[in-house]
């Protein structure tokens, strides 16, 4: 059986950082005890995005030969969904469109890890994250480090809640918040 990882940095401000941790030895080995075959790494829009990306995957040539995991990558496509469906895990830069897409894909749904980028507006996608983790659809890694995404893929054989399709983010949000507006209570 293959198991397809997506790793996505977004498409429009770079987030190396994470490609550089997700091509570490220690969560390469992490991703292989988990029998993952594919990386699959959108890797943006930026020519430095594609340089970072090449460098990293040549730079751990030894470990990915060793692991036999066969990392691929590509800047964007208009294809995510697909991507998103045929994927086992998601490692996503915790843009809100990404994670309602993998949230809301057919079932079988892939497993959710986000990494919030920490240089972005105020924080927002670590409080995206955050409730999102609360509400039990997904896990949240809490920093770009190679220690809190190990963490987060030592979770993930837990049991994960359904987000329900009819409302949206905010209303979800709101709900879980105790912040009740003209009845956005998940049915």
């Amino acid at each position: 059986m293959s198991r397809k990882v997506l790793l996505t940095t977004g498409a429009t401000y770079p987030f190396d950082t994470l490609i550089e941790v997700i091509l570490t030895q220690h969560v390469l080995e992490k991703l292989s005890a988990l029998a993952v075959t594919d990386l699959r790494i959108q890797y943006g829009n930026t020519p430095t995005s594609r340089i970072a990306y090449e460098s990293c995957v040549e730079n751990c040539t030894a470990v990915l030969q060793r692991t036999g995991i066969n990392v691929t990558g590509f800047g964007l496509t208009e294809n995510m969904a697909s991507e998103i469906q045929s994927s086992w895990l998601v490692i996503s830069h915790a843009g809100t469109g990404t994670i309602l897409d993998t949230l809301r894909s057919p079932s079988p749904k892939p497993r959710l890890i986000v990494v919030p980028n920490p240089v972005l507006m105020h924080g927002h996608q670590a409080e995206v994250a955050a409730a999102l983790e609360d509400m039990n659809c997904m896990l949240y890694a809490k920093s770009v480090t190679k220690e809190s995404i190990a963490s987060a893929l030592d979770k993930l054989d837990r049991q994960f809640t359904e987000l329900p399709p009819k409302h949206s983010l905010a209303d979800l949000i709101n709900y879980e918040a105790g912040v009740l507006l003209n009845d956005t209570s998940p049915q």
